[in-house]
């Protein structure tokens, strides 16, 4: 019995690898301009979602992205034991010259125990992506919106 199992498994993964089944990349078909500065890495981003084929409809305004590292506590001989993490980036929707969106997007984490090793910068970088991730998340619901 089990080895019928194990060969329709193996045909139906072989079945549906040849014939091109994929799980969608990007559920949106939307697509825009936009306008930042080169080196922002919320726009380039924001950029990986978007689908190439689709027509432009609207111009996104995005501000370099303010990352902000603020001590919430401290141990008893005055070193700081953890952080409270925040990313924002202010971002502007145009169609035509129409302003259809005009909203800073905030993101804050805490995180705790952390010392200034090499483990805890890389730590801390990926918060700041994932923060990054979950604003772009919410930017892209607001824009499908519009």
């Amino acid at each position: 019995m089990s080895k019928i199992i194990l060969l329709s498994l193996i045909f139906s993964a072989t079945f549906l690898s040849s014939c091109g089944f994929h799980t969608p990349r990007s559920g949106t078909s939307l697509n825009l301009s936009v306008i930042s500065a080169k080196n922002n890495a919320f726009a380039n981003e924001l950029k990986k979602h978007f689908n190439p084929s689709a027509a432009k409809s609207l111009r996104v305004e995005i501000s370099n992205e303010t990352q902000k590292k603020q001590a919430a506590s401290f141990d008893k001989t005055g070193q700081i034991t953890s952080y409270n993490l925040s990313l924002s980036v202010l971002v502007k929707a145009f169609k035509g010259k129409k302003v259809l969106l005009s909203e800073n997007f905030a993101q804050t984490v805490h995180l705790q125990r952390v010392l200034e090793t090499q483990s805890d910068r890389l730590r801390i970088t990926e918060h700041y992506n994932e923060l990054r991730e979950t604003l772009i998340k919410r930017l892209l619901r607001k824009l499908k919106r519009l």
